[in-house]
C-alpha cells in the first residue's frame, strides 16, 4: 500500500479514507471508529471491533467492513472477547459516550417578520404544525428530534446507537424536508396563508452524548458547524449547506445519487469553526419541488 496513513489528530473523514487509514486505526485501538469500521480474520473467520484487545492479526489475512451485517454475510462470526454487535452503544450506566453521529439543523427563513404579520394564536398553530410535520420526517428517516429551537429544530441521526448510514439517512432527510416544506407551503399559499421556506445545514462528525446541568444533551464540534451550515444557506442563498464529511460519509452508490442534488460551493469560512468544504442545494423556484 502506498497511501500514506492519517494521524489521530487528523480530520474524522480521513479515518476511513482508504485501507491504509483503516490499518491504521486498527493497530492503534482507535475508539473514534468503534461501530463504524470492523475487520475480519481470514485465519481464524472471525471479526472483530477496532478497539479489541485480541493480538493484531497479519494484514494480509485482514478485510474490512462498515457494518456487522456485512461482515457476516462475508462469512465472518463475532470476536467473543469485543463483542462487535455492542459497538457504538453507549455502555450500561455510563455518563459519557463519544461517538459519531449526523447532526441537522432546519430553520424558518423569515421568521421574525412572518410572526409579525400574525396573531398569537396563528403564530402558535403554525409552529404547532411545523414542528409536528419535522418530527415525522425526522421519524421516518431513523432520526431523533434532540431539541425544538422555537421556529427550528436540531435533529440527530445516531442518538441511540451509531450506524454505518447516519451521513446517508441525515442528508436524505434534508432534502425530503424541503419537499415536505415545499408542498405545505403551496397548500398554505392556495389557502390565502403566507408561505413557509426552511434553511438546513447538515455536519457529520464525533458528538459526546452525556448529562449537561443534569439533561440528556449532545456536544462537540460537530454540532456547532451543523448549526453554523443551516445559518449559511441564508448567506449563499442555498436551500441546503452539507459538510463534505458528511457527503464523503455517505458509502457508494448512495454517495453519487447525493452528489448529484449538491453543488460545490468551494471552501467556506463559517465563523468559529475555520475554512470548510461546503455543498450546497440552491434556493428552488416558487412551487417547485
Amino acid at each position: 500500500m502506498t497511501e500514506a496513513a492519517p494521524a489521530l489528530d487528523q480530520p474524522f473523514a480521513a479515518l476511513l479514507d482508504g485501507d491504509a487509514a483503516r490499518w491504521t486505526a486498527i493497530l492503534q485501538r482507535d475508539a473514534r471508529l468503534d461501530g463504524l469500521l470492523y475487520y475480519g480474520v481470514a485465519s481464524t473467520g472471525i471479526y472483530c471491533r477496532p478497539v479489541c484487545r485480541a493480538r493484531r492479526p497479519k494484514i494480509e489475512n485482514v478485510a474490512f467492513f462498515r457494518s456487522c451485517a456485512e461482515a457476516e454475510a462475508a462469512g465472518y462470526r463475532p470476536c467473543k472477547l469485543c463483542r462487535p454487535t455492542r459497538a457504538a452503544r453507549p455502555m450500561a450506566g455510563a455518563r459519557l459516550s463519544v461517538r459519531p453521529a449526523a447532526v441537522l439543523f432546519v430553520d424558518i427563513r423569515g421568521y421574525s417578520a412572518l410572526a409579525a404579520r400574525l396573531r398569537p394564536e396563528e403564530v402558535f398553530a403554525l409552529l404547532d404544525e411545523f414542528h409536528a410535520r419535522l418530527r415525522a420526517i425526522v421519524e421516518a428517516h431513523g432520526g431523533v428530534v434532540h431539541k425544538r429551537l422555537g421556529d427550528g429544530v436540531m435533529a440527530v441521526f445516531g442518538a441511540r446507537q451509531s450506524r454505518p448510514d447516519d451521513a446517508r439517512r441525515g442528508i436524505a432527510c434534508g432534502f425530503a424536508l424541503l419537499d415536505a416544506m415545499a408542498a405545505w407551503s403551496e397548500a398554505r399559499r392556495r389557502a390565502g396563508a403566507a408561505p413557509v421556506a426552511i434553511g438546513v445545514g447538515l455536519h457529520y462528525g464525533m458528538c459526546a452524548f452525556g448529562p449537561a446541568g443534569g439533561e440528556p444533551d449532545i456536544l462537540g464540534d460537530t454540532v456547532n458547524l451543523a448549526s453554523r451550515l443551516e445559518r449559511l444557506t441564508r448567506r449563499l442563498e442555498a436551500a441546503i449547506a452539507v459538510s463534505d464529511e458528511a457527503l464523503r460519509a455517505v458509502s457508494a452508490p448512495e454517495g453519487e445519487a447525493a452528489r448529484a442534488l449538491l453543488c460545490s460551493a468551494g471552501i467556506v469560512r463559517l465563523p468559529g469553526c475555520g475554512p470548510r468544504r461546503v455543498w450546497i442545494a440552491p434556493l428552488r423556484p416558487s412551487g417547485e419541488r
